[in-house]
């Protein structure tokens, strides 16, 4: 009902103006470029990320950080196995002027990924600020098969949001993710500094005052710095969201409610929300990559391993060396003297 009653009010407001006009060749072109390139960076890296996880290589990674971390991995993963093929699908089909009936497949997974994404976000935050803030309770109650159910409880929501898309369609969903995600990530990101990452820093300096450095304090401190470097890429997330969804809602807005752009216009601002969107898809396993040690070490021990069995399965596949006969008349065959 409340979906409805959001339909009919923006209705009026929402350019429509539009519907029907086929987007310029040159629009589907880029999108379609840039979908296949994240595509090829988007995949290999939070498989990467996955595959840490679950194989725990270095013994280290069942956390409850480490849990969102997947989902939020598994997230980008379905982006770029799922969101982008088909949107290469779909203005391929555009460019070539053939019917795109199909691109509401496309475009609920891609809601899909954005709502667990924002969610993920969301369980990420509490996590850390539950760690800063109450590290023994923490450190008690909080594990890695608690934050799995927590990540399958974002997917279920995430699908019940999803599934509203069928009701309001493109339009006013999208109007009204953007103005959540607007929402979402503005306070994110003050809450994130503000509440987590100063109060870390309150922490050490607390550990600073005291003259003892006895073998406890010593530990204590050093897990409050692994905690600050952890809370520093959660931040550097958290930016990257930021960047890449603040100007994805600011197309959106303009897209539903300028009345003056031309159609062309529209169709540009259409494509690049969905490539600043899916751009970020491929930056968190970077992050991790270039700021976690524990992660970093399991990406070169997998790559290790694959870069091994290649070797392997290189070896087996070479022929065997041809047997060369040995003339008689120019060897002594006398087994006496073998």
């Amino acid at each position: 009902m409340v979906l409805l009653l959001v339909k009919a009010r923006f209705a009026a407001m929402l350019t429509t103006h539009c519907r029907g006009v086929w987007a310029p060749a040159e629009v589907s072109t880029m999108t379609l470029v840039m979908a296949a390139f994240f595509m090829f960076l988007t995949i290999p890296g939070n498989l990467l990320v996955v595959v840490a996880v679950m194989r725990n290589v270095n013994k280290d990674m069942r956390t409850p950080f480490c849990a969102f971390i997947l989902c939020l991995s598994v997230t980008d993963l379905l982006v770029g196995l799922l969101v982008e093929p088909m949107s290469i699908f779909t203005h391929w089909r555009e460019i070539h002027g053939m019917s795109i009936s199909l691109s509401w497949l496309s475009q609920v997974t891609y809601f899909l990924g954005c709502t667990a994404s924002l969610l993920s976000l969301t369980a990420l935050t509490v996590d850390r600020y539950v760690s800063i803030t109450s590290p023994i309770w923490y450190r008690t109650n909080a594990t890695f098969a608690r934050a799995m159910c927590v990540s399958c409880g974002v997917w279920l929501v995430a699908l019940g949001f999803a599934t509203t898309f069928f009701e309001v369609g493109f339009i006013v969903y999208s109007f009204v993710m953007a103005n959540l995600a607007l929402f979402f990530s503005l306070s994110i990101l003050v809450f994130g500094y503000v509440r987590i990452f100063l109060k870390l820093q309150e922490q050490l300096e607390s550990l600073q005052r005291f003259q003892t450095q006895n073998e406890q304090n010593r530990l204590r401190k050093h897990t409050m710095e692994r905690e600050k470097k952890v809370t520093k890429t959660y931040l550097m997330m958290i930016a990257a969201f930021v960047l890449t969804y603040g100007p994805s809602c600011i197309m959106v807005y303009l897209m539903n409610l300028c009345t003056v752009c031309s159609c062309d216009l529209i169709h540009w601002l259409r494509d690049l929300h969905f490539v600043f969107i899916t751009f970020n898809s491929f930056v968190n396993p970077m992050l991790y990559a270039f700021r976690l040690p524990h992660f970093r070490k399991a990406f070169i021990q997998i790559l290790a391993v694959c870069r091994f069995l290649r070797c392997i399965g290189r070896n087996n596949t070479v022929a065997p060396a041809p047997i060369i006969s040995v003339k008689n008349s120019t060897t002594n065959t006398n087994p006496s003297h073998i």
